[in-house]
């Protein structure tokens, strides 16, 4: 039987590719983690130091890429030429109106906020911002500084602090279930009040 590590070890150099590859079908809005892409690359990046600027770059473009399919995709609902039923619920006229009303009052600021949020919310924003017309030299400047920001800030936490994660994962594990469980709890306790 093959050692896995030994195996997968051989095809490393290819995470920076797998890895874009992974982000642009984000980007068409299937359940891919931008997150746990970046925290893999960092990983890697930290046993292999050859691989961290390819890591990075191809990370960095798989996230604005993806971002840009986004907002084209809700730029082509906006203009009709797209109808989804899923798009439809992913960004009801609720989100829409929040999205609009956040854009309006904090500009790029709810794009900083939002690019560290998961489970959905940037694409949200992102085919949100194509929905309500917001023009694209202005969502590139947003996206791109968005973007740099929450890539590198977790990239490079995973990246000097891995070693840490590593030796404490089950600590680090036991306080994700918590911490997931809390959220889930929330989201549940929250959706019940609204009605």
């Amino acid at each position: 039987m093959p050692d896995f590590f030994a195996v997968f070890g051989q095809y490393i150099a290819y995470f920076p590719l797998l890895a874009l590859v992974c982000l642009l079908l984000a980007g068409l809005n299937l359940p891919i983690s931008e997150d746990l892409i970046i925290i893999a690359g960092a990983v890697l990046s930290q046993d292999n130091h050859s691989l961290l600027l390819p890591n990075l770059l191809a990370i960095y473009a798989g996230v604005v890429i993806s971002d840009f399919m986004s907002y084209w995709i809700g730029t082509r609902v906006r203009k009709g030429l797209l109808v989804s039923r899923h798009i439809r619920k992913l960004v009801s006229e609720e989100r829409l109106e929040k999205v609009r009303y956040y854009l309006d009052k904090y500009g790029i600021l709810t794009f900083i906020v939002c690019r560290f949020i998961p489970f959905g919310v940037r694409n949200t924003l992102f085919i949100s911002s194509g929905l309500t017309g917001l023009r694209l030299r202005l969502f590139a400047l947003y996206d791109i500084i968005a973007a740099t920001i929450s890539v590198n800030t977790l990239f490079f936490l995973v990246y000097h602090f891995g070693d840490e994660i590593k030796e404490n994962y089950r600590l680090a594990g036991i306080i994700l279930l918590i911490a997931g469980v809390i959220a889930v709890t929330l989201i549940i306790l929250l959706k019940r009040r609204r009605r």
